[in-house]
């Protein structure tokens, strides 16, 4: 059984995260922590569980083995540092840090201290993605020359419901946030691009603020990689409806994904017209492969490499989008 603290409920996932552990028969929640007292209180009663006002304090607890973080992203660095050199295993929300350097702050941490470390990139675990990494391994695209993914809801939509749109207001501060639609939503297609295209050489973004927030409410990044591979990375909070896509097009086919469902047109596989494969299994969620390393010491597929690869990309955005130009990752 791991025992685990929630450290904040800032994030709007905070209570999926929650819910998931409560129903996870190898997790127990026995705390809660909040940077916001009143909220964090709240929270624990609800959840009938402990509440503790002082994260020293809690983090020094005997009987806690590891701890779901969901702070404001300014305080990841610290929040998870802390936990680390306390001996308890984390799992937190992306991104997890703003800046590589912090990243590897924490990688040391995580290391000498010989805890485990899990982001959530639920996307990796999706049936579209696996049947697209597996048919580029395949061959069944040639030469991967095009990729494309795009994420965008309405959360910033003023609507007769939520005038500000349903997103809560910090999403839109800059010093807790480090950004925008981008660093948030945008996060799933970066990691699913470094994946699918591998290595980026350089970036260009730009970044509207259609609401008129202080960060970003769509932006769009243009990815060179080494392979020769161009992408289009898109994000928003602005177009109510938009579905989720990926393409990827390469010398021998093309994949298209929209929402959940995938087909592929490739000269590899019969008559080369649009086919409907049967798709693979979801693969565990980040919050399994977290306990399975905890418990059974089984390698996670989302990898520290994932993480700061994903930090990377948007820290050259951001570089990119104020700077007015391209941004080199070499």
């Amino acid at each position: 059984m791991v025992k685990v603290a929630l450290l904040s409920k800032w994030h709007v996932h905070a209570k999926d995260y929650a819910r998931e552990a409560s129903e996870h028969h190898d997790i127990e929640i026995v705390a809660v922590w909040d940077e916001d007292t009143t909220r964090g209180q709240d929270w624990a009663e609800e959840l009938q569980v402990e509440f503790e006002s002082n994260l020293r304090v809690l983090l020094e607890r005997e009987d806690l083995d590891g701890v779901i973080v969901d702070t404001p992203t300014n305080q990841h660095k610290e929040v998870i540092i802390a936990a680390a050199q306390a001996g308890k295993h984390i799992f937190t929300e992306k991104v997890l840090a703003f800046t590589a350097s912090e990243c590897e702050e924490i990688f040391d941490a995580i290391r000498e201290n010989e805890v485990s470390l899990m982001l959530s990139l639920p996307r990796l675990n999706d049936p579209t993605y696996l049947y697209s990494q597996n048919a580029l391994e395949e061959g069944l695209l040639g030469d991967l020359t095009s990729i494309r993914c795009r994420l965008e809801h309405g959360g910033a939509v003023s609507t007769d419901q939520h005038p500000s749109g349903w997103l809560p207001e910090h999403f839109y501060l800059k010093e807790q946030c480090g950004g925008g639609a981008l660093i948030d939503l945008g996060a799933h297609p970066i990691y699913l691009t470094n994946r699918l295209a591998g290595e980026v050489e350089s970036v260009m973004c730009e970044m509207g603020q259609f609401t008129g927030r202080e960060v970003d409410d769509h932006a769009t990044v243009i990815t060179r990689h080494q392979s020769g591979v161009i992408g289009v990375i898109e994000a928003g909070f602005v177009a109510s409806g938009s579905p989720f896509i990926l393409e990827l097009h390469g010398t021998k086919g093309s994949i298209i994904v929209e929402d959940r469902s995938l087909k592929i047109r490739s000269i590899e596989m019969g008559d080369g017209e649009w086919q409907s494969p049967k798709l693979p299994e979801k693969e565990e969620s980040a919050m399994q492969q977290w306990v399975n390393d905890i418990l059974h010491k089984q390698k996670p597929r989302i990898t520290q490499k994932d993480m700061i690869d994903l930090t990377r990309i948007n820290e050259a955005a951001k570089q990119s989008a104020e700077q007015g130009k391209r941004v080199s990752l070499r």
